[in-house]
């Protein structure tokens, strides 16, 4: 087995989120590895055409600029609290776009070991409808996927 020194934890900043980085930290400590996060972004679902055409607040900020200051803002204040909780680290990167997608082609791009990322656990019709990152993640990435089960 090749050494695992690059891991990738992609997040969805979900207090479950902490547990993944948890068992990320264990590989990395084994291996004498480093983590890295990953925070994917997408638009919502339902806009209001009106936001999508002037922008939203008072200064008139474009929605897709706004959307993705926020979501550094709060990728930012995650590693934070994960740094401050001794999680050891090494990068973060927040991207726009189909959280699968954008996670396997993360992965690939920077040479990652390792993927650490969590799951819902979700079954029947609630995974028939809402599908899974992690799933789609396991089924296309290159590299070895572990999956934390988050959900109950």
């Amino acid at each position: 087995m090749p050494p695992i020194r690059k891991i990738l934890v992609p997040t969805d900043l979900s207090p479950a989120s902490v547990r993944v980085l948890d068992q990320a930290q264990e590989f990395a400590g084994k291996f004498s590895g480093t983590i890295d996060l990953l925070y994917v972004w997408s638009t919502p679902a339902v806009l209001a055409p009106e936001a999508v055409m002037t922008g939203v607040g008072v200064t008139e900020q474009p929605l897709m600029e706004w959307l993705g200051h926020s979501a550094r803002e709060h990728l930012q204040r995650f590693e934070s609290e994960a740094r401050s909780a001794g999680v050891a680290i090494g990068r973060s990167y927040c991207e726009p776009g189909d959280p699968a997608t954008a996670i396997v082609e993360h992965a690939a791009s920077g040479a990652y070991d390792l993927l650490v990322m969590g799951s819902h656990g979700r079954t029947g019709l609630s995974h028939l409808l809402m599908g899974s990152v992690a799933e789609k993640v396991v089924r296309r990435a290159a590299c070895p996927v572990l999956t934390v089960r988050t959900g109950s």
